[in-house]
């Protein structure tokens, strides 16, 4: 279950902290780009128009502008005053519960004990 859950949804996870989504949405607006270049020209033209980046599509001016705005984010988030405040004090000792002897119960009771007398009736074997 592991396995059919768990490696898909750890690759999923990965793939979009690395940026995947990106470069499945860049390589999406390319290929519109292409098909779209490509219906008033050849297929080389239409190619050095859509990766010479004189002529960027809408979807590829959204992608650059979201990716400018992720990369502004902070990668770390500051904690708040209170939490900073706990975590400068001083160490604090704490003492351990006082120490008392400890020694096992008795090893056999009335619950543990084996018994000694045979079962009342023969044990019923599964057919």
């Amino acid at each position: 279950m592991l396995r059919a859950v768990g490696y898909p949804l750890l690759f999923a996870a990965m793939f979009s902290i690395a940026g995947g989504h990106w470069a499945v949405l860049q390589s999406v607006a390319w290929t519109g780009m292409i098909v779209e270049y490509s219906k008033d020209s050849t297929l080389g033209a239409a190619l050095i128009k859509t990766f010479g980046g004189k002529a960027p599509c809408e979807m590829c001016k959204t992608i650059d502008a979201e990716k400018q705005k992720e990369s502004r984010l902070p990668a770390t988030v500051k904690p708040d005053k209170k939490a900073e405040k706990f975590l400068l004090l001083r160490f604090v000792r704490v003492n351990a519960p006082p120490s008392q002897p400890f020694s096992y119960g008795p090893l056999c009771d009335e619950w543990a004990c084996p018994r000694s007398e045979p079962p009342s009736a023969p044990v019923p074997i599964a057919a």
